[in-house]
């Protein structure tokens, strides 16, 4: 029974670097996808920014548009005061000369705002789109790191499986058949070591006289706890 307990233990320790290569195998692609989704929105990042340029551009424009417009309706309208003869007509034309360069001047100073504005996101553009070239070397620089990783876990998986199968083939068929069992109701851990008469997985300790019969190592044993197979190795015996 001390064999078969041994393969079972050296069994164990190759699920477990199975089941650690399987979890680098979906780290690697995920850690990709993280990469990618900070990729997308730093883009959606800079579309926006680019959109608001424009939107920015086309405003100014429209201010400077209007502010020539006023301009010529003024020289226009200076052009007929000296032909006004009514006093009246003369003052509401003067007023509205007045009112058109008031207008002129809030558009001046909106299309002013708008020239800050732009100057500033333009800066900002240019940082985010350097940070948008710098993430895209990143993540090509990732992709070919984690696909050698892959590469070689992938290799590394095949022969610890192949090792897994073989050593499989040693094991007593019923025994192997109670191993999967238990790895699969005890988060995939089916076998125990015992450290000073306390189970290493529920830490609980192991009856004496239960742990007196595992250390003759001649019978399966359970832990009476969490139900797993128990082991004792001898290094553990105290001075």
């Amino acid at each position: 029974m001390k064999k078969q307990i041994d393969f079972l233990v050296k069994l164990q320790e190759k699920d477990r670097a199975l089941d650690w290569f399987r979890w680098q195998i979906r780290e690697g692609p995920e850690r990709l996808q993280g990469l990618e989704k900070e990729l997308v929105g730093l883009q959606e990042d800079v579309e926006a920014d680019k959109r608001r340029i424009q939107d920015l551009n086309k405003t100014q424009r429209e201010y400077e548009t209007e502010i020539e417009d006023g301009i010529a309706h003024i020289r226009k309208s200076r052009g007929r005061l000296m032909s006004i003869k009514n006093n009246k007509e003369y003052h509401a034309l003067l007023r509205e000369i007045e009112e058109t360069e008031k207008g002129n001047s809030d558009k001046e100073d909106k299309a002013l705002g708008c020239l800050e504005d732009l100057d500033k996101l333009n800066k900002e553009l240019e940082a985010k789109e350097k940070g948008l070239s710098a993430m895209r070397d990143r993540l090509e620089s990732e992709k070919a790191v984690i696909a050698k990783e892959l590469a070689r876990i992938r290799e590394e998986f095949s022969t610890v499986e192949k090792s897994r199968e073989k050593l499989i083939q040693t094991i007593d068929p019923q025994l192997f058949i109670k191993y999967e069992q238990i790895k699969a109701t005890s988060g995939g851990i089916a076998l125990a070591l015992v450290n000073n008469a306390t189970c290493s997985e529920c830490h609980l300790g192991i009856p004496p006289q239960m742990y007196n019969e595992l250390q003759r190592q001649d019978t399966l044993k359970f832990c009476p706890n969490c139900q797993r197979i128990i082991f004792w190795k001898k290094t553990e015996t105290s001075a």
